[in-house]
């Protein structure tokens, strides 16, 4: 049963409000304008939390900006498998022929338990407001193996119509090292090229075969097809160096070559795996600073999530609180072959109605 024009636009005053609550937590003394070059929420943003919301739902936001020149932000909505409600109802016309995407994820989760997180990515900064990026990333889960990750590949190709691509994913996961733990996919239909994300995670077992070995960093990106200049080399083994789990990045292009660029993205997650999570984060933005990517502005975030309980009332509960809880995500990394470009901040925003 479709829900009525009045309910779905009140859920997007709702969605729309819960945001800017949140907004106006986040760009306290400032860190709105200094980060994103915003002092209040823009209208494209505002466009797309009313548009991708869910009803009855609790979407994790995520600005994305860089951490030099010239302040703005990319936005993406996702959803957690276990937080989406039985009936889907998204709000925005564009995007409800995707019901099936996040009804699937939900059935999984029911039937087999399989967590995963599915994404809406949009390049605000390119003015892409209405057709985002898909992806799906599994979480609480242990399973990393090219098995699993291919039932998720074929789930993830068919559920957004880009079954042509499968086997070329597939083959080039085959082809890298097993030390890189598959992790997940997504797929732009906007950008040039119509790249597919294809991403591994390298653990600490990794790690120690390229301190034994770093010329072999080299022959593993050769052997999926990114070559990669020895600069880039020399700096994406400084990267590993550092403590926590490191997330590679590249990009697959509807052709099947590998775009020219790639990605080392160092998770809050992950710094909590070291002994001082600060120390780890700061040491990521040493090297960031060293190499003339990032500038202060990163002293307006920390890897340490705040925490926030707001009183709010609820037409069907009454008075309850919103927990608030918003951090840094991701430090990102990222070469072409014309060097390394500005380190970006992945900050996430995420509301839950408590009782």
């Amino acid at each position: 049963m479709e829900l009525s024009g009045e309910k779905l636009n009140k859920a997007a005053d709702y969605a729309e409000a819960n945001f800017k609550l949140m907004w106006k937590l986040f760009s306290e003394e400032d860190r709105g304008r200094i980060l994103t070059g915003m002092g209040e929420v823009s209208e494209d943003i505002r466009t797309i939390v009313r548009d991708s919301y869910i009803v009855d739902s609790s979407p994790i936001y995520w600005l994305e900006f860089p951490l030099i020149g010239n302040p703005c932000t990319d936005f993406s909505v996702g959803y957690y498998a276990d937080e989406l409600p039985e009936q889907i109802h998204i709000v925005g016309e564009n995007l409800r022929d995707k019901k099936g995407y996040f009804e699937h994820f939900y059935k999984l989760l029911k039937e087999n338990d399989k967590h995963n997180e599915v994404c809406l990515e949009f390049d605000v900064s390119a003015g892409e407001i209405k057709r985002p990026s898909y992806g799906s990333i599994p979480y609480m889960v242990d399973d990393f193996t090219i098995s699993e990750n291919k039932k998720r590949i074929i789930d993830n190709m068919t559920l957004i119509d880009q079954t042509d691509r499968i086997d070329e994913a597939i083959s080039i996961y085959d082809k890298s090292p097993e030390y890189w733990k598959p992790y997940y996919q997504g797929v732009s239909d906007v950008r040039d090229n119509l790249p597919m994300r294809i991403t591994w995670l390298l653990g600490d077992d990794c790690k120690q075969v390229y301190k034994e070995d770093p010329g072999q960093l080299k022959k593993d990106l050769e052997s999926v097809g990114a070559a990669m200049p020895d600069t880039t080399i020399d700096q994406m083994l400084e990267v590993l160096k550092l403590e926590g789990t490191v997330e590679l990045q590249m990009d697959l292009a509807k052709d099947d070559h590998v775009l020219s660029h790639i990605g080392m993205c160092a998770s809050s997650d992950y710094y909590y795996q070291s002994a001082d999570p600060m120390k780890t984060y700061e040491d990521y933005l040493k090297l960031a600073i060293k190499w003339g990517i990032a500038d202060e502005r990163y002293k307006c975030i920390t890897p340490e999530n705040k925490v926030f309980m707001i009183p709010y009332y609820d037409d069907e509960k009454g008075m309850i609180h919103k927990r608030i809880t918003m951090g840094l995500y991701i430090l990102k990394f990222k070469w072409s072959q014309n060097g390394i470009m500005p380190l970006k901040a992945y900050y996430f925003m995420k509301s839950n109605k408590m009782v």
